[in-house]
């Protein structure tokens, strides 16, 4: 009875996380459905204390806080870095680089997506690309639908490639104990081999839809904040990327490289706050008339605080309490059944992967991939998952593949997906479930099992 408790608290938060809607006047959402579901398993005592405890600090193999501190420390320095217009930049160039060739453009977007993502993250992309490929319509008057697709889809993929590409991969790496380098050593090909299918299948499904011609508007223009600012920024995003490649040589952990390069940032972001504050207070009554952009200040001085609000703190309180969940279901033996059902499938590296893979991207679909992720984390590292190392490591990369993926099959299947759906609501286009389900049915499967039967070769 308490695991089944336990299992509809979760499905409960998953749903106020993608319908939010209200209880009396009270709002359920994303940070408030998921503390309700946590509080009524403590007041039926089906959790406790110490669930939580070890929920958030972890139980030795997994370490919960770390996935936060590199999650939302990585999340900063990536938000940090946009704000100064280096990407508004990269964008109007892309643009301007197509020369009204509607194909072009359509390449050229998919390549842009790839190198941000490796570079940030797509929770990242989706936040500042998305809007960004939306007023590609502000430069030039093209169809933008096709564009944003192959943006999401893009990401969805690629970011598979680094550990810190998706808050899914890190944790399963840090379930695993894997450093970033093997990670990237064994993702790099299955993630290349993925680019390249789904840009054919992108392509050939939206080939007829694309504007195959277009005029550029030569009113429009970029918005770089202060150049220095980018180029420090841009140099500091690459530099982090460098450590993290050479974290185990360094002998230094993931969490700690990221948040100091987070701590630099707030530095770098402070500075810069104070800088346009003593600037504008130079400026006379008749210069400030003129506008303070003219004289290079920005409307929001204030850096730290423009990219403090622009990190997804809400996701923060639903991560927190689905470990929480995880653990209490680890308590009353459910991972373990679970560990035990699922390895008797996995009896070879193939059907482990497939399985796991397939399992995954289901079930991710079903509770969002960040739950399913924590979930599928435990079951691997359960002393019932009784498989040798082969199928192991093939099953935990299938998982990170699923978690990747299943926010191509549909828009429930990562919050990157809802994240998406709302920034373009916003704007006045609406993308419904079924419409992005017909796209993702199409294009996803195929993807999918190219990308695992990759992996298979790799690790075979």
């Amino acid at each position: 009875m308490s695991t089944v408790l336990i299992i509809i608290a979760i499905l409960f938060s998953v749903f106020a996380a993608i319908r939010p809607f209200k209880i009396w006047k009270i709002p359920v959402n994303m940070v408030t459905g998921s503390l309700f579901g946590l509080l009524v398993l403590l007041l039926l005592r089906i959790l406790n204390l110490e669930t939580i405890q070890l929920g958030i600090l972890g139980n030795g193999q997994l370490k919960p806080w770390e996935i936060i501190v590199i999650f939302f420390s990585a999340v900063y320095v990536s938000i940090s870095t946009d704000i100064t217009g280096i990407f508004d930049f990269l964008a109007y160039k892309i643009v301007h680089k197509s020369n009204g060739n509607g194909y072009k453009l359509f390449v050229l977007i998919y390549l842009f997506t790839c190198v941000i993502t490796v570079f940030t993250s797509n929770d990242v992309d989706t936040l500042t690309l998305t809007p960004i490929i939306f007023y590609l319509g502000k430069h030039a008057k093209i169809n933008v639908v096709p564009l944003l697709f192959t943006q999401f889809f893009a990401t969805n993929v690629v970011s598979m490639f680094f550990y810190t590409g998706n808050p899914t991969n890190i944790i399963v790496a840090n379930a695993l104990n894997l450093n970033f380098l093997e990670y990237t050593k064994v993702m790099w090909l299955p993630t290349a081999t993925a680019l390249i299918v789904n840009f054919l299948i992108l392509f050939l499904f939206f080939r007829k839809s694309i504007t195959k011609k277009y005029i550029f508007n030569n009113n429009s223009n970029f918005k770089v904040r202060n150049w220095a600012d980018a180029i420090i920024s841009s140099f500091l995003l690459i530099s982090m990327l460098v450590a993290l490649g050479l974290s185990e040589y360094i002998n230094a952990p993931i969490w700690v490289i990221t948040l100091a390069f987070a701590g630099i940032y707030i530095i770098e972001d402070i500075f810069f706050g104070i800088y346009y504050k003593i600037k504008e207070s130079t400026l006379s009554v008749a210069q400030l008339q003129k506008g303070k952009d003219v004289y290079g200040i920005p409307e929001e001085k204030n850096e730290f605080w423009v990219a403090f609000k622009r990190v997804p703190w809400n996701i923060l309180p639903f991560i927190f309490t689905f470990f929480i969940f995880i653990q209490g279901l680890n308590q009353y033996g459910a991972i373990d059944y679970l560990a035990t059902f699922i390895s008797q499938f996995s009896t070879s590296l193939a059907s482990g992967i497939i399985v796991n893979g397939f399992f995954g991207i289901v079930l991710a679909n079903i509770i969002n991939n960040q739950p399913m992720t924590i979930l599928y984390s435990n079951i691997l590292i359960s002393n019932s998952f009784a498989v040798n190392e082969s199928i192991f490591r093939g099953s935990a990369y299938a998982v990170v593949i699923a978690s990747n993926l299943a926010a191509s099959l549909t828009i429930l299947g990562a919050l990157a997906g809802l994240m998406w759906k709302k920034i373009l609501a916003t704007k006045g286009l609406n993308i419904s479930y079924i419409d992005f389900f017909k796209k993702g049915i199409i294009i996803t499967p195929i993807v999918f099992i190219v990308t695992l039967t990759t992996l298979y070769f790799v690790l075979k």
